[in-house]
């Protein structure tokens, strides 16, 4: 399996950067080209940079949500299996659920929002 990372991702008019979990940065563009296109429609792909930063960033906010959710210890990263299929979480979204990313199953190389009930974690990130 490919390993996840933070990108920092921005307009090229903009010094505003967006961190998104994914696994490369060309990934990490089109997630943030599908936010942003909604204020500004006529956005390009190729209006946005991307650079690797880190690791997967987990926010406060995403604490906060995992905490809410009952799963204190989850962390953008992780290992998880919903249903049969296997994924990693890159975020949350405005439901309080989580983002997995599929890699494995019927939506693989997708991201979905998936309550927490139907979230078992496999195994935690690596170094811990």
């Amino acid at each position: 399996m490919a390993d996840l990372f933070a990108y920092a991702c921005k307009l090229q008019w903009s010094e505003h950067e967006t961190v998104v979990n994914e696994l490369s940065a060309g990934r990490a563009k089109y997630r943030f080209l599908i936010d942003v296109r909604e204020p500004w429609p006529d956005t390009k792909y190729t209006d946005i940079r991307a650079r690797k930063i880190a690791p997967p960033h987990t926010s406060e906010r995403f604490l906060h949500n995992a905490r809410y959710r009952g799963m204190p210890d989850t962390r953008c990263g992780d290992k998880v299996s919903v249903g049969k299929h296997e994924g990693l979480i890159v975020g949350h979204n405005s439901s309080a659920n989580f983002d997995v990313l599929f890699t494995s199953g019927p939506w693989k190389g997708q991201t979905l929002n998936v309550h927490p009930s139907e979230i078992v974690r496999a195994s935690t990130r690596k170094g811990d």
